[in-house]
């Protein structure tokens, strides 16, 4: 009968509702004290005098207790089960939205409001969403890749040690060959922006026509580029740094085969500067890229084959025009 909590949890329900009246039933005889037999349930002095007195009322159903849950079938405030099949039509019709965007248009087709966690819960509740088969529904990215080296590059700015050292390390990625560009500074400010986006106009192995900044660094940066440089200037939409995505792929890249590899958070921003300046060499004319359009080619190499299809095009283009000249003199 004195069976410690840890074993009666492994009994059945009966059989720990069994022990548990029979414990009391010993405390009411007098046969143990009321103190261990608190202990001995785990449970508080004044709970189990709580617990004795309901059972002196209404004996075994006291310790059996009450099933959770509504008592007639249906909770009294459920919706309705009409609405219910309005919410899943909804969600069944549009999968990409989420549980508030489906309260907002149950309001819109059916004037009726609902709380976006009790869609959610109706959804989970009726197996529409949310079960361990379920597979949220994700946009399909799109990917390209430009043809002409130079016709856009991606520019951004990340900081490898984080709040521990406000370095900022300006990239910048070519998005047709994926020769990439790097410089590190002090700030990420306008300023450096602007020094940076200079230097790399002027080391870049083709023109460059456009960039694109997925923040923007304020309209001198703009102006700076599109009237000194010559080039224009692209702004991402906010928080969608998809749109620079190349770039943020090339922030990893760097993170995990340079700055945790060959850095030291004690190094100055010219030893950087020089430690970044030969792994970007290594990375543009040695590192085979696996993306889009790629081919496991380097940026060098694929840059010469740009620049090859686009001569071999004009020298086509050029012996049609002189074939057609020479049929016309006949």
């Amino acid at each position: 009968m004195l069976i410690h909590q840890s074993m009666a949890t492994k009994l059945t329900r009966h059989a720990f509702i069994d022990m548990k009246e029979n414990i009391i039933k010993s405390c009411l005889e007098k046969k143990m004290k009321w103190k261990d037999a608190a202990k001995l349930l785990t449970m508080h002095p004044k709970s189990l005098s709580r617990l004795k007195g309901e059972y002196l009322q209404r004996g075994r159903e006291a310790i059996e207790g009450k099933k959770p849950g509504p008592k007639g079938g249906r909770a009294p405030n459920r919706t309705p089960e009409i609405v219910e099949e309005w919410i899943e039509k909804l969600a069944n019709e549009n999968p990409h939205l989420g549980p508030d965007p489906l309260a907002d248009q149950l309001e819109i087709q059916y004037g009726i409001k609902r709380h976006p966690i009790t869609i959610w819960r109706i959804l989970k509740r009726n197996k529409v969403r949310y079960t361990s088969s379920y597979k949220r529904w994700v946009e399909t990215p799109k990917l390209y890749a430009l043809d002409e080296p130079g016709e856009e590059i991606q520019m951004d700015a990340c900081f490898p040690y984080g709040r521990a050292r406000r370095v900022a390390a300006f990239d910048a990625v070519d998005d047709c060959s994926r020769f990439g560009f790097g410089e590190v500074y002090e700030r990420e400010t306008a300023d450096n922006a602007i020094n940076f986006i200079t230097k790399v106009v002027e080391r870049a192995p083709f023109p460059i026509k456009r960039v694109r900044v997925d923040n923007g660094y304020g309209k001198r940066f703009k102006i700076y580029c599109e009237e000194v440089l010559g080039i224009e200037v692209i702004e991402n939409d906010p928080y969608e740094p998809k749109q620079n995505g190349k770039v943020e792929r090339f922030h990893g890249t760097a993170k995990k085969h340079f700055w945790y590899r060959h850095c030291s958070f004690e190094d100055d921003l010219e030893t950087l500067n020089y430690k970044y300046s030969l792994w970007l060499k290594d990375y543009n004319y040695e590192h085979k890229h696996t993306g889009l359009k790629m081919n496991k080619m380097t940026p060098v190499q694929k840059i010469a084959i740009c620049y090859l299809m686009f001569f071999a095009n004009r020298l086509l283009e050029n012996k049609k025009v002189t074939l057609s000249l020479q049929q016309n003199k006949f």
